[in-house]
């Protein structure tokens, strides 16, 4: 493989149809096998990021490079299969420094000049080519050069340069701005630099803080919206790094229309002249939602934390003050058989006795390690799981019904845990909070998800609260459903009951 010559752009420079000219004659020259160039030219096209495509005798399209494709559909051309390209016909060459001739008709086509490659009247073709039509005017910067190949075999390799007229280039530059600006709630501005008012914005300042355009030309728009406890900062730090360097960015809070807090993110940039400042512009961008969500994060993190601490503290307070006590005494009941060894009626109330008591501590150290993971869920699968917890949670006020479609069927561990602890949150919330005297939980699986649902007739609760909306066992369960693309739907008033509903894609690997 030859190397390719690409200018600065990572463009096929006109140097490189040389190149594949000489590396042509180079491999006819000293090697009989035609398929050595043919290869190469076929490799320099697919590889190259430039336009480029190759022609055969006929003028025809052999193959081109992926841009060469997408300019072609950018300008709706098509062409037929075998045959030259039509549109090589709506480009006419550029008019020459000393031609007299002002008839654009006159001026011979791209396709009139790659003709006179075919029949070797020339051997390399460079200029510039225009073409005007429904979709604007469009330019083409064409280098096409005659490679003979082994065999009397020859191809034309075409590239080109998408060339626009500096008034279309600027157009194009300013949509391409303002979808940006549009898109990603940006404001473009410009200032004094003495006083830092403004003297242009863009208009996606109307919808940025609410304020008029007029209000945003005010003497003090900036410093008097900048809220309180960041305007010293941000007036110091404007200030200082104007005078000392030529771009910095700045973060601090605005006060909307409304009254709402805003975050800003200030990208500056200074303009100078003859060492004195002489303007001052950036862009101002919106990231109150990004410091929410790190806000959100933050305090869902640390949350996360006590919780586990809290968890933990309960569990350890559980085998220190309970199972530990309960086994002293076992310790010590025992040591008393000795003493009852002489008494068989004595022995037998005391070994019944210990028998009870590890039987008790037996059960409570699997409802301990039920409650951390249940061994249920991993041997019998998520349905069975599910219905020995309605059973455990079920008592004499309150009555867990359980009912189940399309099981055992197999789940991924992912869902299968993440639906059991829903449900484990959601019925333990019940037994707490509702007073309901019955609970349902419905669970189904179809082939494209599973769904789960806990209903109770209970007291209910406002849907606005605060546990609601930062309770950390709805919190849970939402984050759980958006590691697996799942959603869940809470309704509940209060006297009226609630309703959780979950469902979760199954995936192919299901």
């Amino acid at each position: 493989m030859f190397p390719v010559p690409l200018n600065s752009s990572g463009r096929l420079s006109a140097n490189a149809i040389r190149l594949a000219g000489t590396a042509v004659a180079t491999a006819r020259a000293g090697d009989e096998r035609p398929e050595v160039s043919e290869k190469f030219l076929q490799d320099l096209v697919e590889a190259c990021a430039s336009n480029i495509a190759l022609l055969d005798e006929s003028g025809a399209i052999l193959y081109a490079s992926r841009a060469w494709t997408i300019f072609e559909q950018n300008h709706r051309f098509t062409r037929s299969r075998n045959q030259p390209p039509i549109y090589f016909g709506f480009y006419r060459g550029d008019q020459d420094a000393g031609s007299d001739s002002t008839n654009r008709f006159a001026r011979p086509t791209l396709s009139e000049d790659l003709g006179q490659l075919l029949v070797d009247t020339v051997k390399e073709i460079n200029g510039k080519y225009n073409y005007s039509g429904i979709t604007g005017a469009h330019s083409l910067l064409v280098h096409a050069a005659r490679l003979d190949l082994p065999q009397s075999r020859f191809r034309i390799l075409v590239s080109h340069d998408d060339l626009v007229t500096p008034k279309e280039a600027l157009r194009r530059s300013e949509e391409r701005l303002s979808q940006l600006l549009e898109t990603t709630n940006i404001v473009a501005w410009e200032a004094d630099p003495e006083t830092w008012r403004f003297t242009y914005v863009s208009a996606q300042a109307r919808e940025f803080l609410g304020y008029s355009m007029p209000a945003w030309y005010a003497p003090d728009f900036l410093v008097s919206n900048i809220h309180a406890d960041d305007r010293d900062r941000v007036i110091e730090v404007c200030t200082s790094q104007s005078q000392a360097a030529d771009s910095f960015d700045i973060t601090f809070r605005m006060l909307a229309s409304d009254g709402t807090v805003m975050w800003i993110h200030n990208l500056v940039s200074i303009t100078r002249a003859a060492g004195r400042t002489v303007g001052v512009h950036g862009f101002m961008i919106d990231i109150t939602e990004q410091k929410r969500i790190q806000e959100v994060l933050r305090d869902l993190g640390s949350r996360l934390i006590a919780a586990q601490e809290k968890e933990r503290s309960r569990v350890a307070r559980e085998l220190h003050d309970d199972l530990n006590q309960r086994m002293a005494l076992l310790s010590i009941e025992l040591e008393q058989l000795t003493a009852d060894a002489k008494s068989p009626r004595a022995l037998r109330r005391h070994v019944h006795k210990l028998q009870d008591s590890v039987q008790e501590i037996a059960a409570d150290i699997h409802r301990l390690s039920y409650r951390l993971h249940p061994s249920k869920l991993d041997h019998l699968g998520l349905a069975p799981a599910v219905e020995s917890l309605c059973k455990e949670l079920s008592s004499d006020k309150l009555t867990v019904i359980f009912h189940q479609t399309g099981f055992p069927a197999p789940l991924s561990q992912d869902v299968t845990l993440c639906l059991f602890r829903i449900a484990q949150e959601a019925l333990r919330n019940t037994v707490k909070h509702s007073d309901a005297p019955v609970a349902r939980v419905d669970l189904e699986r179809s082939e494209q998800e599973v769904r789960l649902s806990i209903t109770d007739d209970g007291c209910g609760f406002d849907m606005e609260s605060t546990a609601m909306r930062q309770g950390l066992g709805f919190t849970s369960m939402r984050e759980r459903l958006r590691l697996l693309d799942g959603r869940i739907e809470i309704k509940s008033r209060p006297g009226q009951g609630a309703s959780i509903k979950v469902s979760v894609p199954l995936g192919s690997s299901q």
